[in-house]
């Protein structure tokens, strides 16, 4: 199984990297990294791993799953052999409004 990364979801990385470094030790950065980075990885363990993305169960965008790693949520797509990784966001965050920037308009 092959894990592939978009340029929004490899952004959403790096921008989540650059906010905890303002706040947060590096120790604490690396951590949540990391793990976010492990969860996504378990997949090729446990492809069937992962829940239903509720924001799109109106749509019945089965393909469309999410994994929790803290209080990120990782939304992913598998797709064949492949697991495409589109977004990594806060718990907190509106995904309803960046689901439909990201993955509808598409």
């Amino acid at each position: 199984m092959d894990i592939i990364w978009t340029h929004a979801a490899r952004d959403d990385l790096l921008e989540l990297r650059a906010y905890l470094k303002m706040h947060q030790s590096a120790a604490f950065v690396k951590k949540v990294i990391e793990h976010i980075r492990d969860e996504v990885e378990s997949l090729k363990d446990w492809p069937s791993k992962g829940v239903h993305v509720r924001e799109l169960e109106e749509l019945q965008l089965d393909q469309y799953r999410e994994l929790l790693a803290g209080q990120q949520r990782i939304i992913f797509e598998r797709a064949g052999d492949a697991f495409y990784i589109h977004i990594v966001c806060h718990t907190g965050r509106d995904l309803e409004s960046l689901l439909r920037r990201r993955l509808l308009a598409a």
